[in-house]
């Protein structure tokens, strides 16, 4: 009975030793992202039955909040193993920004809803229902905080009100001119992969049109998707989450 106690301890062990080495090898040598990155305006009724079914009915719900349908845009080239559908939205009474998102890969099918307040390159605010752990690392000038718990537009934007204004403390939003919003959300876009690289999780590959991930970038990637820390951090995105709600208080009723 020891000895099979003994025996399944030294597989759990090497078990994990594999996975914590191997892993960070494999999605190095599997990862792309694209530096540059060309949305492509399509018809929402083009989009495929999935995209469109979940988009479509999610729009109609920013509008009391003054966003409006600036495009439906595919996102098919970022990385190679997904395909992404967005209807992209501003307010330009408040300058700021909104989305529905909508990811299909060879593994699942998800979506989302977003709000982004951009203030300056240094200093941006994203807040979404993402169940999904994001691809990207945390940077200092982009905050990003995600509530899949948050069934609708009006509560997520009540606590993205909130978040800018603890954060930017009055610093200025800012949005281009009517015509130029799908060409500054290729930028955001492709601003991602040089903030990665600053920060040495990612480099660009030799023909430049890729950004990679480095060691450091593979390690942390993979490490943090595994269990027992996969669990941990998240405990520790629910416990912060809750913290946020408890601050927002009941929401108001919708208009």
């Amino acid at each position: 009975m020891i000895h099979q106690a003994n025996f399944a301890l030294l597989f759990v062990f090497w078990f994990y030793v594999i996975l914590f080495v191997i892993s960070p090898i494999v999605v190095r040598i599997q990862f792309r992202f694209r530096a540059k990155i060309d949305p492509r305006a399509i018809p929402l009724d083009e989009m495929p039955e999935a995209a469109r079914a979940y988009i479509e009915p999610r729009v109609a719900e920013f509008a009391p909040w003054n966003f409006d349908l600036v495009a439906c845009l595919s996102l098919n080239d970022v990385t190679p193993s997904a395909a992404a559908y967005v209807a992209l939205l501003s307010n330009v009474h408040t300058a700021e920004w909104a989305d529905v998102t909508f990811v299909r890969s060879s593994i699942k099918k998800s979506g989302y809803i977003e709000f982004v307040t951009r203030c300056s390159e240094q200093l941006q605010i994203d807040t979404n229902t993402s169940a999904t752990a994001p691809i990207f690392f945390s940077v200092p000038q982009h905050h990003i905080f995600r509530f899949p718990q948050v069934p609708d537009v009006f509560t997520l934007y009540r606590i993205h009100r909130m978040l800018v204004t603890e954060i930017t403390h009055g610093a200025l939003p800012v949005i281009p001119p009517a015509g130029g919003e799908v060409a500054e959300f290729k930028r955001r876009l492709e601003r991602h992969g040089s903030w990665q690289q600053e920060h040495g999780y990612m480099y660009l590959d030799a023909s430049g049109e890729n950004y990679r991930l480095t060691w450091k970038g593979a390690i942390l990637a993979t490490w943090r998707s595994i269990w027992p820390i996969s669990t941990w951090r998240r405990w520790r995105q629910r416990r912060e989450n809750r913290t946020i709600l408890d601050r927002i208080g009941p929401a108001a009723r919708k208009p």
